[in-house]
């Protein structure tokens, strides 16, 4: 009895280590790969890639999209004291800006700039599809020496946690963890639009609105630590359609 309490109490205590660990924004090493579209050295045209103008907190004020403030009520809400409750089953946050808060299920902090990470994960994507000769970076359009700039604009980054407290709150449910009984699962959800335009005109030629999310379960033993990274694979995911929807509809770049 006394060895069970032991170890429950080290596996608890494994876990609030880990919740202090912090993540990062990785496009490089996220899982899938990016689309190569046609052999390298075919094209001929030029892109710049912009910042990411950050939209998250429009939705609240403008009446034409209401609907996203009604799937995403702004701010941050719910609490993991939730969990310590008798008979609640969990406790749960959600994040309508994931960088700027703190207390993830199973780390502390996640580190990111997503108007300029996104914009560089743009610019790998954009490399390995080899849809354009030069991919280069500028901070407006005035500022590209190119043919065309790629801009994007992020209406959600929106993080949901559960910590499973399995009704008996986190005093006992380390003893479910540490058979193998899931911690927790995080959702990641990614809302972005991108836009292709002329430089010389400022025309937009061409544009692509992804939705996506994905969910992971946390156990003590796996994942731990990886709240956030479904952000670069679904970040990957939305450049391959977009990239794959770009060479279809502007097939003469």
């Amino acid at each position: 009895m006394k060895k069970a309490i032991y170890l429950i109490a080290i596996a608890a205590a494994g876990l609030l280590a880990g919740c202090t660990g912090i993540a990062k924004f990785d496009y490089a090493t996220a899982p899938g790969t990016m689309v190569v579209l046609q052999e390298k050295g075919i094209a001929t045209k030029s892109v710049a890639v912009l910042p990411f103008l950050d939209q998250r907190a429009t939705k609240y004020y403008d009446p034409s999209q209401s609907n996203k403030a009604m799937t995403n009520p702004p701010g941050n809400h719910g609490s993991f004291v939730f969990g310590l409750i008798p008979l609640m089953p969990f406790g749960w946050v959600e994040k309508e800006e994931p960088e700027h808060s703190r207390d993830f299920v199973t780390m502390g902090r996640f580190h990111a700039n997503f108007p300029q990470d996104l914009a560089a994960a743009s610019m790998l994507s954009l490399k390995a599809s080899n849809l354009f000769k030069t991919v280069t970076k500028a901070n407006s359009i005035q500022q590209a020496n190119a043919d065309y700039v790629w801009r994007g604009t992020i209406n959600s980054t929106y993080y949901r946690g559960f910590m499973y407290s399995y009704l008996i709150t986190y005093f006992f449910s380390p003893a479910l963890w540490l058979v193998g009984a899931p911690y927790g699962t995080s959702q990641n959800e990614l809302w972005v639009k991108f836009e292709l335009v002329q430089r010389a005109t400022g025309a937009v030629v061409w544009s692509y609105e992804y939705r996506g999310d994905d969910y992971m379960t946390h156990w003590i033993y796996a994942r731990i630590g990886k709240d956030a990274n479904m952000y670069a694979a679904l970040m990957k995911e939305a450049m391959n359609g977009a990239l794959y929807n770009l060479q279809q509809r502007v097939p003469n770049l």
